[in-house]
């Protein structure tokens, strides 16, 4: 069941619906199995033909009936939920309905044995008291980074994405790492084209994380790595979606401030020299000055990132205007333009030179 507090529950539960039904697997999303109880995140169906298309994935384990459960940022496991997860996956080896007659039973539906069974937990969160602390009490062994396993007849998965290797085989869980593991995977899908990955990256941390992976794209572009060409239209919708955001992030706000504060000491410093009032007010022009310079910066970085070709007059132009809200108003066209052309500059019509 999805809780509020979890904002990429349903954004994660569709992709990952849509990657296993494109695949020819029947899967479901929030199966019911107690009516007082939290419903299963996905159900995963597999028959022996479908199995070999998982060999060289993380779900390789999966047997004819699976049960795939997300814990999210705000939703770590626990020890409690360990134990409604066991109990809602036995519970689902008996049929969704029951009939008076097992002869008019759904065929499509058959009882399942708990060696027929698995349980996959994937946690943002490592669950540390589960895999350390009651070791030896949950039986969860390690097989490899960031998977573990507990052997018994229902076979029980924990599966933490932050630890996973860079491999192709990880890829469909990296999405939902954290700290270093998500820059390199943002990384990589970048350059390789992952675009589906990525997406889900700026889907999800659009809710939980916008401000790093703003950094590490910007950081990716600006060390001028190999991006996809493929991978443009994300990182711009990206963008497009985030520009409320950009001046509230601490980075843009430190770097402005850091801007306004170099400006007013050395216009205070050559007031010293000229005589106090003098000095004040260079100051305050030294700071106005330092604010507008601030904005043709950020408004000429961004439009020749955007539009790889800029006319130096539309340059120009942007350096000589001094209104403030003229400037913003540029930017916000600039982020949702599709071409140079659909900016309104205010300038009249002429020839211009690259």
């Amino acid at each position: 069941m999805t809780s509020k507090h979890e904002p990429f529950d349903e954004t994660a539960k569709a992709f990952y619906h849509h990657f296993f039904k494109s695949r020819g697997f029947k899967v479901e999303t929030e199966r019911e199995i107690f009516s007082r109880s939290r419903k299963i995140d996905l159900i995963v169906r597999c028959i022996d033909t479908d199995r070999r298309q998982l060999q060289n994935t993380l779900f390789t384990h999966f047997r004819q009936l699976n049960a795939l459960e997300l814990k999210g940022i705000h939703d770590p496991l626990t020890v409690n939920d360990h134990n409604l997860i066991m109990m809602r996956a036995y519970g689902l080896g008996v049929p969704k309905y029951q009939k008076k007659s097992v002869k008019h039973q759904e065929e499509n539906e058959p009882t399942q044995f708990p060696n027929e069974i698995t349980v996959t937990i994937v946690c943002v969160t490592r669950p540390n008291k589960i895999l350390n602390e009651l070791k030896e009490e949950l039986r969860f062994v390690k097989k490899e980074p960031g998977i573990y396993h507990c052997d018994e007849v229902l076979g029980k998965w924990i599966i933490h994405p932050s630890e996973l290797d860079l491999v192709e085989k990880n890829y469909p869980l990296l999405p939902l790492a954290r700290g270093k593991k998500l820059e390199e995977f943002i990384s990589l899908c970048m350059e390789e084209g992952l675009n589906d990955y990525l997406q889900l990256i700026v889907d999800i941390g659009l809710a939980t994380d916008p401000e790093m992976i703003w950094k590490k794209i910007l950081e990716v572009k600006q060390m001028k790595h190999q991006i996809h060409e493929d991978t443009w239209p994300i990182i711009d919708r990206f963008f497009q979606e985030i520009p409320e955001a950009i001046g509230k992030l601490p980075t843009f706000q430190e770097a402005l401030a850091s801007t306004q504060k170099q400006s007013m000491q050395q216009g205070l410093q050559q007031g010293l020299q000229q005589g106090l009032q003098q000095g004040l007010q260079q100051g305050l022009q030294g700071l106005q000055q330092g604010v507008l310079n601030n904005e043709h910066r950020i408004l000429v970085r961004q439009l020749r990132r955007k539009f790889p070709q800029v006319p130096k007059d539309i340059v120009q132009h942007i350096e000589a205007t001094s209104n403030m809200e003229q400037l913003d108003n540029w930017l916000d066209q600039i982020i949702f333009a599709h071409e140079l052309a659909d900016i309104d500059f205010n300038k009249p019509h002429q020839k211009r030179e690259f």
